[in-house]
Order: C-alpha cells, then structure tokens, then sequence
C-alpha cells in the first residue's frame, strides 16, 4: 500500500517539473515571437523609409541640370527653369531627400568626396572651399556624396 502511494506522487511532481519546464519554453518562445514580431516591424519601417531610393538616386542628374539651366538662363526663361526646379526640389525634399551643406565647412569623408585640394591662405586647412556636384542624403543615410574642393595650405595634411 505504500508504493502505491509513492508512486503518484512521484508521478505528480514529475509531471509538475514537466509542466514547469514547459512552461519556461512557452515563455521563450513568446519572447522570441515578440522579438521577431519587432524586428519585422522595424525592417518593415525601413523598406517604406527608403524605398524611394533609386529612384530619386536616378533623378539627382536632372536636379543638377536643373541647378546648370538656372544659373545660365536669365529672364523669363531661366525664371520657369527656377520655378520647376523649386517645384521638384519641394517634393525631392517631401520624400526625404535633403542637400548635404557643404560649402564652408570643415570637410567630412563620410558626405564628401574630396576631388582635389588647393592653397588659399584666406581659408583654414581642410576647409571646403568649393562645392563641385551638390551631395545628398536620404533621411539619415548618404544617397550621393557632394564632390569638393579642400583647402590644404602647406605642411603636412590628413586625407
């Protein structure tokens, strides 16, 4: 009579550590699930984010022939240029895109692409002083990278 009581209860809390262990993984998994769950959300967010990339990489020329036919047209001609090219700007800059600034700052390998450097005592070393192709970034990430001139005034220079 007493093995047969033993017996169930060591049944018992077999099947408790097997509930318990049970339970563990379920709690796993439903953190794992959730973890998965924002992952996706996340990678989701970024494809809609960026996904006007290519696109608007692939327009940067027109922009540029734009910003060309502005400053040589004068009149009423180079002003209906000025007046697309601001209508395009608008809805490049609604979608995200935004000029890298470039002129007059200290140069920055990660937005520009330094394409040559000059002597010019008036401006401090590594300084842009020209700006040759507008760069520019969409959000937070460089679509194009500007191409610049650097200042570099003798002496030994990084870059």
């Amino acid at each position: 009579p007493e093995s047969t009581g033993a017996a169930p209860r060591d049944e018992l809390a077999e099947l408790r550590r097997q509930n318990e262990e049970l339970l563990t993984k379920l709690k796993y998994l439903q953190a794992e699930f959730e973890n998965y769950r924002k992952r996706v959300d996340r990678d989701a967010a970024t494809v809609v984010k960026f996904a006007h990339e290519l696109l608007l990489s692939r327009l940067l020329p027109v922009v540029d022939e734009m910003d060309a036919g502005v400053a040589a047209l004068e009149g009423k001609a180079g002003e209906g240029v000025r007046m697309v090219r601001d209508n395009l700007a608008k809805i490049l800059q609604e979608a995200g895109l935004q000029e890298i600034p470039a002129a007059g700052r200290a140069f920055d390998p990660y937005e520009m692409d330094c394409i040559e450097r000059v002597p010019d005592a008036e401006i401090k070393d590594g300084m842009v002083k020209a700006v040759v192709r507008k760069g520019y970034r969409l959000h937070d990430r460089v679509l194009r990278p500007a191409q610049v001139i650097v200042v570099k005034n003798g002496g030994a220079t990084d870059g």
